[in-house]
C-alpha cells in the first residue's frame, strides 16, 4: 500500500510506502507529510480518514432494544449484581451480601431463611458454567436471572431449587440513567486518553535519541519506553497535558455534543509547545 505525490516544489513524483508518510496532525484531523526525495521539500496532504468523534454515540441502547436486551439476557451480569444489591427487598430477601469475588454470587435471608445465591442472566448460563458440577456450588439455594426464559422440566434438577426471575421493567427503569452515565465516564476517559496520546506522540517524534538503542539512550523521566517507573511518570504527565489543555481551550468533552473535530490540530501543537516551553 503506497501513495503517489507530486512535489509542491520540484515537481517530481515520487510513490511513498506507508512507512514513509507521518501524521503530524492528531487522529481526528491527519495531515500526513512526506518529504521529498529529490529535494527535501516537506510536502503535506490529507487522506480520507475516518474520525473518531463517536465515542460512547451507541453504548447507551434506545428504550426499546434495552427492554429487548434485558429480555435476551444479553446484560453483563455486572449490572445484574448491582440491581440484586440495590433491590434486594423487592426481590423477597431481608439481607444480603456480596457480590463475592470466588465462588457463588451472594449470601442473604430469603423468606427468613439463610440461602446461597447465584447470579446469572439466564438459566442456560448456569448450566454452561457448570455451575451444577462443582462441588463450591452445591450449597446454592436461589438461582436469580433477568431473562423471562423458563428451563424444561427435564433440567430443573440440575438448578438451584428457587428460581427468581427480576421484574424487566423494574431492571430496565433503574439500569437506564446508570449505563448512560457509565457510558459516558467512558466516552469521556476516552478523549483524554486520545488526546494525551497526541502529546505523548510529539514528545516521541520530537525525539533525538529515540533510534538508540536502549543502553545508550539517556533516561528522560518523560519516555514513554524507558522502564517501568518512569513509564508511569511519563503516563501521568502526558494525561496532565491533556487536562490542562482541556481547561485551558474550555473544550465542553463533558456535553454528549462535544466532538473531538472541535479541537484544533493548531491548539494541540501551541500547547505541546507552550508546556514543554515552560518547564
Amino acid at each position: 500500500m503506497g501513495i503517489t505525490i507530486i512535489c509542491r516544489k520540484c515537481q517530481k513524483v515520487h510513490r511513498y510506502n506507508e512507512g514513509e508518510i507521518e501524521n503530524t496532525g492528531t487522529q481526528w484531523h491527519p495531515i500526513w507529510t512526506a518529504k521529498c526525495p529529490h529535494c527535501g521539500t516537506l510536502n503535506t496532504f490529507t487522506l480520507e480518514h475516518s474520525s473518531l468523534d463517536f465515542f460512547g454515540k451507541n453504548s447507551v441502547p434506545k428504550d426499546k432494544n434495552a427492554y429487548e436486551r434485558a429480555e435476551d439476557g444479553d446484560i453483563r451480569e455486572y449490572w445484574i449484581q448491582e440491581y440484586i444489591k440495590d433491590n434486594y427487598l423487592k426481590l423477597g430477601f431481608s439481607n444480603i451480601e456480596g457480590p463475592f469475588e470466588e465462588g457463588p454470587d451472594f449470601k442473604g435471608i430469603y423468606k427468613g431463611k439463610k440461602v446461597v445465591i447465584e447470579v446469572e442472566r439466564d438459566y442456560q448460563s448456569y448450566m454452561s458454567h457448570k455451575h451444577h458440577e462443582d462441588e463450591r456450588f452445591k450449597e446454592v439455594n436461589i438461582l436469580i436471572v433477568l431473562s423471562p426464559s423458563k428451563p424444561p422440566k427435564e433440567i430443573k434438577n440440575k438448578l438451584p431449587k428457587t428460581l427468581i426471575h427480576i421484574n424487566i421493567n423494574d431492571f430496565v427503569d433503574w439500569w437506564r440513567p446508570r449505563a448512560k452515565a457509565y457510558a459516558n465516564t467512558k466516552r469521556i476517559n476516552n478523549i483524554i486518553n486520545i488526546i494525551s496520546g497526541e502529546f505523548q506522540k510529539r514528545l516521541v517524534r520530537d525525539c533525538n535519541d529515540k533510534d538508540r538503542d536502549m543502553s545508550t539512550c539517556p533516561e528522560c523521566d518523560l519516555c514513554p519506553y524507558f522502564g517501568w517507573g518512569t513509564a508511569y511518570e511519563a503516563s501521568s504527565i502526558f494525561h496532565e497535558m491533556a487536562l490542562k489543555f482541556i481547561a485551558l481551550y474550555s473544550h465542553p468533552i463533558t456535553s454528549e455534543d462535544f466532538k473531538l473535530k472541535d479541537i484544533n490540530p493548531s491548539e494541540i501543537d501551541k500547547f505541546y509547545f507552550d508546556f514543554f516551553h515552560k518547564r
